[in-house]
């Protein structure tokens, strides 16, 4: 999330927990409550929470969030962990340098533990690997320079795919045979230009019934108003097309009281039962 319209002069982000078997149940199985109240953040001097990204570790359900801050411009990257996935704790800032953080990306490869979070006013991206999980992260690599945004990596058909957002409304694409790189820039110099609509990352690619599903968020009425999913079509080092999952947003604000103004973000883990999904939300 972009620091400069983040934090609105009404109103805050908080997390909250979905649900379901499908995309189309996510919406009805939003929970009532946000994931934890914001004052659980004022320990850590935060004051909103939002871009989660959840991965389950030795037992436990742990979510890292950008968390904006009462006394500095620069959000930094909390976490907060859970056995049951009702009780939440905050335990803490994971992640502080001297710029703005946000988009904690983060996932396993080979036993080890990486977080990408967004770094876009430092113009790179970098790769962090946990050496003392939750809190020692250190810079593995910075994999691309650049004013590059919401950056993730998906696995597909040999290869690793890593998306990022470019000037907030257009798409790059890049490949490699490594999540470490060296990457390489697609064909196309942009993967989707410039729209509004269903353009901009918002949270971790997925496959879904064997089709890879990207969400994206809808700011055409304003910023962080609503998420769509996207379906991929085509992705190859020559050609990449998607198309909408389904007409209507997967993830939209309503009349609860967290997310009645707008939400932007998913993050989807399939489970035995179905789907469980880290959302955001502002009120």
């Amino acid at each position: 999330m972009d620091g400069n319209v983040a934090i609105q002069t009404k109103g805050v982000w908080q997390l909250g927990l979905t649900k379901g078997n499908r995309l189309q149940d996510l919406q009805s199985n939003l929970s009532d409550s946000p994931l934890f109240e914001i004052g659980e953040l004022s320990r850590f001097n935060g004051c909103a929470a939002a871009d989660p990204f959840g991965i389950f570790r030795d037992g436990k359900w742990y979510v890292f969030f950008e968390m904006f801050l009462a006394d500095d411009p620069n959000a930094v990257i909390g976490v907060a962990s859970s056995r049951d996935m009702f009780s939440w704790t905050v335990l803490g800032i994971a992640l502080r340098l001297s710029h703005h953080l946000s988009f904690p990306y983060v996932f396993e490869h080979e036993g080890s533990i990486f977080m990408m979070p967004e770094s876009k006013k430092a113009r790179r991206v970098d790769l962090y690997r946990a050496y003392d999980f939750p809190f020692d992260w250190r810079l593995e690599k910075t994999v691309l320079r650049g004013r590059y945004m919401d950056a993730s990596i998906v696995s597909h058909r040999g290869r690793y795919w890593l998306f990022a957002g470019w000037h907030s409304y257009w798409l790059r694409l890049f490949y490699s045979r490594s999540p470490f790189g060296p990457w390489k820039q697609h064909w196309q110099p942009f993967a989707r230009m410039y729209c509004k609509q269903n353009v901009r990352p918002g949270g971790r690619i997925v496959s879904i019934d064997g089709q890879l599903v990207r969400f994206a968020q809808d700011n055409e009425r304003r910023y962080g108003h609503q998420l769509r999913a996207m379906k991929i079509k085509t992705l190859n080092r020559l050609r990449f097309s998607e198309t909408p999952y389904q007409p209507s947003p997967v993830l939209r604000p309503d009349n609860v009281h967290w997310r009645n103004v707008g939400m932007h973000h998913l993050d989807l883990h399939a489970m035995d039962d179905g789907y469980i999904g880290f959302v955001d939300g502002f009120c």
